[in-house]
């Protein structure tokens, strides 16, 4: 493929391939940022440059491909390791006899040239290494790369029932809640988007949920490439994993567990609610949906109000909470669960159960109990007013798990009482569990600073659990998470106050709820000023990346020292 093999069977990059290469990745960083141009006012006011753009892009792809293939020595080989290529020829339908659609061939033409741009933009190596990017930074750039392409993908006119263009700022926002799992939403997704527009929703759901770095590892090895140091370090830090080992077969089973809940649940939902839907295709396509949704933790929802129709259904309402606490636990923990019930029933080694999988089956459990027992407890008289007893209890069970980083209601958000909501906000602040489609700060980290405060109050010399010692760089990780979260929830909150002329409850819920991902609002979202909606934007970005990998991105690396100056006394509370 005009590749020379040198010493040691090394692959040798020619000069004129580097200078293509090169090339290549200049021109897809210029047309991705026309293409997004494209689909604002300013594209409005001139079709005529943009489509010609758009044209010749699309025609030198076409250009491209095809020269590879002629020049390919093994022409089969290429093919068959090139075949998501092939995407690039589909828009040549629109000159066979009969296809008169030039709206519809413009729109995939537009998503054709956008997937191939990425790939371009991935393949240009000779920019990457320029760069230099650490795997926090190399997280970063590809949650943002997703969102820029799945906001541009929302402002098509095809997204929209009106068929009008969606506003930037709104298409960026959407876009940014569905890849950061949030389910905060400008637009009702129900009535604004078509289906086109819902199943970019959806799919952005879908990669945000896995992880980019997960997602776009799991496509290279469903194409057969081998992944780096620098992937593996990535999906390590992305997953909590760890050591560099096992991340390969760690990547296989969160996609086969990821498609396997979503199916089962989706069958379940599809059996709770399908004689409610005027077709089976329609069941089916609302019952995946969700259950996709609910497993990532996203919340988006294809009805208008969210779930608060299915309050007494219990098969909707444990199937969705089912979701969401499997998705939220980590895929380590479930992955060590499947392996200690292995060995319980002696097909596999004997596995014990591991310090972290004992904290966060143990927290959650006490979470969701507890939250449940308050929910009852604070609205009892409220909105659980006038219901019967299993009712009640459903609903605060179901209220006690979504403020976990879900994002689904069965419950007015608004009119829910001020001691309900401050419970809310504090699960929401707690959130899921490390390596698991949740945000939050984590409930090991919650357990882990607990267990250093009474390690504190006994002057013990160590923190300890489970007759397990806590290593000190453990703790003090615990206490940045924790710091740097408030002062991210305190200064946006502030922020807010000067944006927004609302109740400092309502602001203080929004930007806890963007924070944590969830996604519950008070009905503040839809009313947000774009100065407001842009804030709300960085903190559910902030919220699903971590501000820990977000700072290590954003600040310069530093050596480790081996030094230690002398010790000095300060006074304490």
């Amino acid at each position: 493929m005009n590749e020379r093999v040198g010493p040691g069977n090394k692959q040798v990059i020619t000069f004129r391939q580097k200078a293509e290469r090169y090339i290549i990745g200049v021109v897809s960083l210029v047309a991705f940022v026309l293409l997004i141009a494209e689909n604002t006012t300013f594209g409005d006011a001139h079709p005529v440059f943009f489509r010609t753009v758009n044209f010749g892009v699309w025609f030198l792809f076409i250009v491209e491909v095809l020269s590879h293939v002629v020049t390919s020595n093994d022409k089969v080989a290429y093919l068959r390791s090139h075949w998501i290529e092939g995407i690039v020829f589909i828009p040549l339908i629109q000159y066979l006899p009969g296809a008169h659609h030039p709206g519809v061939f413009s729109v995939v033409r537009q998503v054709v040239i956008a997937v191939m741009l990425i790939s371009r933009i991935r393949r240009a190596r000779s920019l990457v290494k320029l760069l230099e990017l650490k795997p926090a930074q190399l997280m970063l750039t590809g949650f943002l790369a997703a969102i820029g392409v799945g906001t541009v993908l929302l402002m098509l006119p095809a997204a929209t029932v009106s068929g009008a263009r969606m506003p930037l700022i709104d298409a960026a926002f959407t876009a940014t809640s569905a890849i950061c799992v949030t389910g905060l939403i400008v637009e009702d997704t129900a009535t604004y988007f078509t289906l086109y527009g819902q199943l970019v929703i959806l799919a952005l759901i879908q990669i945000g949920g896995l992880g980019i770095m997960t997602f776009s590892v799991s496509l290279a090895v469903l194409l057969g490439k081998k992944m780096g140091v620098g992937q593996r370090a990535a999906l390590r830090d992305a997953l909590d994993h760890d050591t560099l080992a096992g991340v390969r077969r760690l990547i296989r089973f969160i996609v086969l567990m990821t498609f396997g809940f979503e199916l089962v649940g989706g069958v379940c939902l599809f059996l709770s609610w399908h004689g409610r839907f005027d077709s089976l295709p329609l069941a089916i396509y609302h019952s995946f949906f969700h259950a996709i949704s609910a497993f990532c933790n996203a919340g988006f929802s294809t009805f208008s109000d969210s779930l608060m129709q299915f309050q007494h259904n219990a098969g909707v309402n444990v199937s969705i909470c089912g979701l969401i606490i499997f998705g939220g636990l980590g895929f380590a923990v479930i992955q060590g669960l499947l392996g200690v019930f292995r060995a319980r029933l002696g097909r596999g080694p004997g596995n014990r159960i591991r310090l972290q999988m004992r904290i966060v089956l143990r927290m959650t459990f006490f979470l969701i109990l507890v939250g449940a027992a308050l929910v009852l407890l604070t609205e009892w008289t409220g909105q659980l007013a006038g219901l019967r007893t299993d009712s009640r209890v459903l609903s605060a069970f179901f209220q006690s798990v979504t403020a976990r980083t879900a994002g689904f209601n069965t419950m007015d958000i608004g009119a829910l009482s001020s001691a309900t909501l401050f419970l809310t906000i504090v699960l929401m602040f707690i959130g899921a569990s490390p390596g698991s489609t949740g945000g939050g700060i984590k409930t090991t980290t919650v357990v882990c600073l607990w267990a250093a405060v009474v390690t504190s109050l006994r002057n013990r010399p160590h923190v300890e659990m489970h007759r397990r010692t806590i290593p000190d760089e453990t703790v003090y990780k615990a206490f940045t998470v924790l710091c740097l979260s408030l002062g991210v929830v305190i200064v946006f909150t502030l922020v807010l106050l000067v944006t927004e002329t609302k109740p400092f409850m309502d602001v203080l819920f929004e930007t806890v709820s963007a924070f944590g991902t969830v996604g519950l609002s008070t009905g503040l979202t839809s009313e947000l000023s774009s100065a407001g909606r842009i804030v709300i934007m960085i903190l559910m970005f902030i919220g699903r990346l971590g501000p820990l990998t977000v700072t290590y991105a954003m600040l310069p690396t530093h050596a480790r020292v081996n030094y230690k100056y002398a010790e000095e006394r300060i006074m304490i509370g």
